[in-house]
């Protein structure tokens, strides 16, 4: 908790005292909310957004990204790409550390890429490398098919240069250079001590603006800012403090009382209510936070195509956003769509139908699958126990209740047990949602890729070809026609039901500078001050 203390000359010898035990002072930290516990802080395999507004404090990639979400040099300060634009050429700042000050060079990154993909890691983003982007032999060394490292189109020809060749030009390839998906390796630390070496704060070496000193299960992440930071001069506020906030509404109470400057979230029902009573302090701004529930096609009844679009086409999204979540989202019926208004993207081909025409299709659809009034399908709605994600799941449970006549159970859970399930398969119906790298359809369409993202049980190779396809085009308008021929593909097997796009909700005190409306949700505490 913020506190102001006020003494008199005879308590300053023991106020002096305990300020010299204490780290910093209570004001010299900026307290933000992180929802639920951390899923990983190994940043070659967390795939959680949240926790990767703590490694991306503690770890920087090869570009950067401001207080608004614009890209900036990192880690590198300039890069040059190809005419053919397949290979681009990063170029590192001089004299770069790491926090326990040994140098950091160009190797270090590559390294980091090829733990990334080294299906020993078991990380779940490896695909970055060989579908959101193809990097030269990226699949074949997360695939297995390959130990040679040397096929890799990842290289450091000096201690100061990173040269990446692709397969295919890709025009969003330096959104994916960030700590997020690219975040260097220090090899003496994992070589020691393992996985140890990303959470024991007395192990962790990183080179972002700030460093691990603290981390407390279900509790909290304490960064302090790492003075070899090449632009350490610039990082206004010594300490940053992650806390788990899992419940809206007590990190509220914890926000009135001045313990949190920033929360995750903002509880729904009060959202009204608090833009009158803290004037300035609400900030809602769009995002490519994108809801979708997810259908478990290895398990019988899901594998029926009929039954999914029946479920999908259930759900009243304008009622469920508008009327029961009422969270500021916007229904969405395609997948890649409602980001960049330059593509042109497909939607489910029932949009265009009225809510009544929809529910009468998919009351056919439902006894096509062989389920009825006599017969009702009995179905677990795998969430997070995140308010609005429990209202949500509610909500759709009472539509295919009344529409279908489904019984639905809502297994709501902490977001890491959440987060752990989808890859068992041990679960009906998923509660998903996906974080876009940028406002761009290729983020979403290239996770869904069946070679790329295995935990949805998809073979599809016309969507692979499709995409394939799209990603040798340079050209954006040809390759965003062909990237709608790809989302048609998916979204005409209903492997998911398209919900809604959620806004960003915070709660930002007066006294935080430069928390600014950033649409991928970047929001570096090092772009952050406070007065």
């Amino acid at each position: 908790m913020k506190m102001h203390l006020r003494t008199t000359t005879a308590g300053l010898a023991l106020l002096a005292l305990v300020a010299f035990a204490l780290p910093a002072r209570a004001d010299d930290t900026l307290d933000r909310g992180v929802g639920s516990e951390w899923s990983s802080l190994d940043p070659h395999v967390n795939f959680d957004a949240a926790a990767a507004w703590i490694l991306a404090d503690a770890y920087e990639g090869l570009v950067n990204f401001d207080s608004k979400g614009a890209l900036i040099p990192g880690a590198a300060e300039s890069w040059d790409m190809s005419e053919d634009g397949k290979t681009y050429t990063f170029h590192l700042r001089a004299g770069l550390k790491w926090s326990n000050g040994d140098p950091l060079v160009a190797q270090d990154f590559v390294n980091g890429m090829l733990r990334t993909l080294n299906p020993e890691t078991a990380s779940e983003k490896g695909y970055y490398f060989y579908s959101s982007v193809q990097v030269k032999g990226a699949a074949g060394l997360a695939n297995g098919e390959t130990t040679d490292v040397s096929t890799l189109g990842v290289t450091a020809p000096d201690e100061r240069t990173v040269v990446i060749e692709m397969v295919a030009p890709a025009p969003h390839m330096l959104q994916l250079m960030s700590s997020f998906q690219m975040a260097p390796l220090h090899g003496p630390s994992v070589a020691a001590h393992g996985s140890a070496a990303f959470i024991d704060p007395a192990l962790v070496v990183s080179n972002g603006a700030y460093v691990i000193r603290e981390v407390v299960p279900q509790s909290h992440v304490l960064l302090e800012k790492n003075a070899n930071y090449w632009d350490a001069a610039k990082v206004s506020i010594p300490f940053v403090k992650y806390h788990v906030t899992e419940d809206v509404n007590t990190e509220l109470l914890r926000y009135k009382a001045g313990e949190i400057d920033v929360t995750y979230d903002i509880p729904l029902a009060q959202m009204e209510s608090l833009k009158t009573e803290m004037p300035g302090e609400v900030l809602t701004f769009p995002s490519t936070y994108l809801i979708y529930y997810s259908f478990n096609l290895s398990l019988p009844p899901f594998d029926n195509v009929d039954l999914r679009r029946a479920l999908s086409l259930a759900i009243d999204r304008e009622v469920l956003e508008g009327k029961i979540v009422k969270g500021g989202a916007i229904p969405t019926y395609s997948y890649g769509g409602g980001f960049d208004p330059a593509y042109l993207g497909p939607q489910i081909v029932e949009a265009s139908m009225t809510q009544a025409e929809r529910e009468a299709l998919a009351r056919e659809l439902y006894a096509k699958a062989g389920f009825g009034p006599d017969n009702p399908l009995k179905l677990s709605v795998a969430s997070t126990v995140a308010e609005i994600n429990v209202k949500r799941a509610n909500g759709i449970a009472l539509m295919w209740k009344k529409v279908l006549g489904v019984e639905t159970e809502v297994n709501a859970q902490e977001r890491k047990a959440w987060l752990d399930l989808f890859y068992t398969d041990d679960w009906g119906v998923f509660a998903d949602n996906l974080v876009g790298d940028f406002a761009g359809p290729e983020t979403f369409l290239s996770y869904m890729r069946p070679s790329a993202e295995p935990g949805y049980d998809w073979v599809k190779p016309e969507y692979d070809t499709a995409m394939d396809v799209a990603a040798a085009i340079p050209d954006l308008p040809k390759r965003y026609e062909a990237l709608a021929a790809a989302e048609k593909i998916l979204l005409d097997d209903y492997i998911f039901a398209p919900i809604a796009i959620e806004p960003y909700r915070h709660l930002v005190k007066p006294n935080v500078k430069g928390f600014e409306p950033s649409v991928a949700g970047y929001h570096n505490s090092q772009f952050i001050t406070l007065e």
